[in-house]
């Protein structure tokens, strides 16, 4: 089969694929955002305390919205920027140059200097992070990490910095480049952090362990487990806007495979 047919059918398969999955999956969680009811963690506190009195509390659990703010006891440092935050991604990668020989439209041998990134570290700073809202002093503890979790969190640093710069950040002082060869330009930092006090909109699961209260991916996993740093309003209207690129994404995507595989 020519290779332009096999693209033909990936774009058949593809378009189905966004209309039919991803589509209703964007449709699911708008739906899901607009017809939920707010709780609060005191009315959940309550209602596990119901479940108590009917010897249910320990097995019960229920899908719910929660919107509050991330608190910390012990912030972390976030290793680059050096912010104070309840929970920060960190990635680091390698920036490299090198001279790279490719053919041109001709034939004939060039040369051309190619640079790259490689990525050596990826870290999160913990696997919960804790919300409360303003029905009270409790929190509940956010399982951020478990399988299934969309968590959405704003990139507040991005930054190149060539080796010659490195010695003002903190994170490079036991760092050591020999290993890393002279091609090496520099290194690029990222982090996405949620601050201390920072707005969150949950969708997901609660339920009792000990005696705390715990949010994590639903035993159904068509509901979505959703932490964010949006408002409900900015996910319903993004969720909203996705969901039609789906749906054009996929027409489109079937013409173009029916046209270039007959064509």
């Amino acid at each position: 089969m020519h290779p332009i047919q096999i693209v033909a059918i990936l774009l058949i398969i593809a378009g189905p694929f966004c209309i039919f999955y991803i589509r209703p999956k964007m449709n699911n969680r708008v739906t899901e955002m607009k017809f939920m009811q707010t709780k609060t963690i005191a009315e959940l506190r309550k209602m596990f305390a119901q479940m108590g009195e009917n010897g249910l509390q320990d097995s019960y659990r229920e899908y719910v919205e929660l919107k509050g703010s991330a608190v910390c006891d012990q912030p972390v440092e976030t290793p680059f920027s050096n912010q104070q935050a309840v929970y920060c991604e960190s990635q680091l990668s390698q920036v490299t140059e090198q001279r790279e020989r490719y053919r041109d439209s001709d034939g004939h041998w060039q040369e051309r200097m190619v640079r790259r990134e490689n990525i050596i570290s990826n870290e999160k700073s913990s696997q919960y992070i804790s919300m409360k809202d303003s029905s009270g002093d409790e929190k509940v503890v956010l399982e951020i990490n478990a399988p299934g979790c969309s968590l959405d969190v704003p990139q507040t640093f991005d930054r190149f910095e060539p080796r010659g710069n490195l010695s003002r950040y903190r994170f490079f002082n036991s760092f050591s480049f020999g290993g890393y060869g002279a091609d090496t330009l520099g290194f690029r930092m990222k982090e996405k952090i949620i601050r201390q006090n920072q707005q969150l909109y949950v969708l997901g699961e609660a339920y009792l362990s000990g005696d705390e209260i715990h949010v994590s991916a639903p035993n159904d996993k068509k509901q979505p487990f959703l932490v964010t740093t949006k408002s409900e309003d900015d996910m319903v209207k993004s969720n909203e806007r996705n969901s039609q690129v789906a749906l054009i994404g996929g027409i489109v995507s079937v013409v173009l495979g029916v046209l270039i595989f007959f064509l």
